[in-house]
C-alpha cells in the first residue's frame, strides 16, 4: 500500500512530523522521552506513535536499557528504514544516476546512464523510466512499493520544469520533467535543483540535523550554493535560489564562479605550463600542454606541483573570501562544502586551514566538509521525497 504523505493542515499532523523528525535526528526513543523533548503530552505522543506504528512508518525496537530502573521498562520506537522505497533520479551534465533507496537514504540498487543531451529530452526521459523499471524488476518491487521519485537537476527549477538561463542548458527549451516522469512511472515526482536537494539532504541526514542554519556550497566543475535558515532551504516565491557564484568580485564585473571554476583553473594552468613554472607537471605530462583539459583533471589534478598549487591557492582564497562575507551577512551556524574540486589532494588538505587562518575564525568547527559526499548520486533525490512526503522542511 502506497503511503501518500502527511497532511500538515492541522496540529496533529504537525506533531506527527515533529515526532518523525525527532526520531530521524536522534534515533530510537521511548514515548515518554519523545513527549518531554517536544513538550507534548504523553497521551498525544502515544496516540500519534500508535497510528504511525500501525501505518508502518515506525516500529518497536525492544526495551531500553536503564540503570536502577524500577517498574515497567520503556519501549524504544524508531523509524522503520524499510517501510517504503524512494526512487532517486540524479541528472548531471555528464551522467544520470537512477537508484532505488530506503527512506533513510541507503541505496539498494542503482544504474548509471550517460546524460545524452543530443537526444530529444522526451526520449532521454524514456530511458530514465526504462532504467527505473529495470531496477524495480531486479528488486521484485512495483510502483506501489515506492513513496515517490526525487529528481535533482542543475539549474533553475520552476513550475515543475527544468530551465537554465545563466549557464548552458541541458536542453534548449524548458522540459516538463515532472509530468513526463509521472506518466511513465505512475508515482509522484518531485523536481529540485541539485544543490538545493543536497542541502535538504544535509538537513535530514547530515550536519543540518544539529545545526539548521548553514551556507552550503558545491564546487566542481562550476559553483553552486544553498542557504538553510531555521531548518528550511531558502528560495524566493519565483523559485530563485541563492547564487554565491554570481557575486561580483572586481571592478570589471568578474563573478566568483568565473574566477574559481574548473574551466578557469584549467586555462590558468595551460597559460603557465612550462618547465620553469610547473616543473613537476611538465615532467609528468611530457611537456604536452594538450593533456591539460577540464576532462583530464584526474590526470593532472593530483600531481604535486608548485605552479599548480599556486593557482589552486589563489582560487581557494577567493572562494574563502566569498564564504566569509556570506557568513558575516547571515550569519550561519555552519558552512558546509562538497564537490569534485574539494577532492583534489591540495585543496582537500588545505582548504579549511586556509579559510580559518586567513579570516581568524574562532570556531574552527564552523566550516566542515559534507559527510554525505560519497552518496552524492542519490542522497539529494531521496531527501526531497522524504522531505515533501513526511517532514515538510521546505516552506
Amino acid at each position: 500500500m502506497k503511503y501518500s504523505g502527511i497532511n500538515s493542515n492541522d496540529v496533529k499532523s504537525e506533531n506527527r512530523s515533529k515526532i518523525i523528525r525527532l526520531l530521524n535526528d536522534k534515533g530510537d526513543m521511548a514515548r515518554k522521552d519523545i513527549a518531554t523533548a517536544l513538550g507534548l503530552t504523553a497521551a498525544a505522543v502515544t496516540q500519534i506513535s500508535n497510528e504511525l506504528l500501525e501505518i508502518g512508518i515506525l516500529k518497536e525496537n525492544g526495551e531500553m536499557e536503564e540503570e536502577a530502573h524500577v517498574g515497567r521498562k520503556k519501549i524504544r520506537i524508531g523509524l522503520d528504514d524499510d517501510f517504503t522505497k524512494i526512487l532517486g533520479i540524479c541528472i548531471e551534465r555528464n551522467v544520470t544516476v537512477v537508484s532505488v533507496n530506503n527512506m533513510r537514504g541507503k541505496c539498494l540498487l542503482k544504474k548509471t546512464l550517460a546524460t545524452d543531451t543530443e537526444l530529444p529530452p522526451e526520449i532521454f526521459l524514456e530511458k530514465i523510466i526504462d532504467a527505473a523499471y529495470e531496477l524495480m524488476e531486479s528488486l521484485a518491487i512495483t510502483p506501489d512499493d515506492i513513496l515517490g521519485a526525487g529528481v535533482s537537476v542543475p539549474g533553475n527549477v520552476s513550475m515543475d520544469r527544468l530551465m537554465e538561463d545563466d549557464i548552458p542548458s541541458l536542453w534548449n527549451a524548458p522540459v516538463p520533467v515532472r509530468r513526463k516522469l509521472e506518466r511513465g512511472l505512475r508515482i509522484p515526482v518531485i523536481v529540485e535543483n541539485n544543490v538545493n536537494a543536497f542541502a535538504i539532504a544535509e538537513l535530514i541526514y547530515g550536519a543540518g540535523r544539529e545545526k539548521g542554519n548553514f551556507v552550503f556550497v558545491k564546487w566542481g566543475p562550476g559553483l553552486g550554493s544553498a542557504i538553510a535558515i531555521n531548518n528550511k532551504v531558502y528560495g524566493n516565491q519565483d523559485g530563485r535560489i541563492p547564487e554565491l557564484g554570481h557575486i561580483i568580485l572586481d571592478e570589471k564585473g568578474g563573478t566568483l564562479e568565473s574566477m574559481v571554476s574548473l574551466k578557469t583553473i584549467t586555462e590558468k594552468l595551460r597559460e603557465s605550463f612550462s618547465e620553469s613554472e610547473t616543473p613537476e607537471l611538465w615532467e609528468a605530462l611530457g611537456g604536452d600542454r594538450e593533456k591539460i583539459t577540464t576532462k583530464t583533471i584526474s590526470l593532472w589534478g593530483g600531481i604535486r606541483d608548485s605552479g599548480l598549487e599556486k593557482i589552486l591557492y589563489e582560487v581557494m582564497d577567493k572562494l574563502a573570501l566569498a564564504l566569509y562575507n556570506a557568513s558575516m551577512v547571515l550569519p550561519p551556524d555552519k558552512i558546509i562544502y562538497y564537490g569534485s574540486l574539494f577532492e583534489l589532494p591540495y585543496i582537500r588538505e588545505n582548504f579549511k586551514r586556509i579559510f580559518v587562518e586567513r579570516y581568524h575564525m574562532e570556531d574552527i568547527d564552523m566550516i566542515n566538509k559534507s559527510t554525505l559526499g560519497e552518496f552524492e548520486d542519490s542522497i539529494g533525490a531521496v531527501a526531497i521525497v522524504f522531505n515533501d512526503k513526511i517532514l515538510k522542511l521546505k516552506a
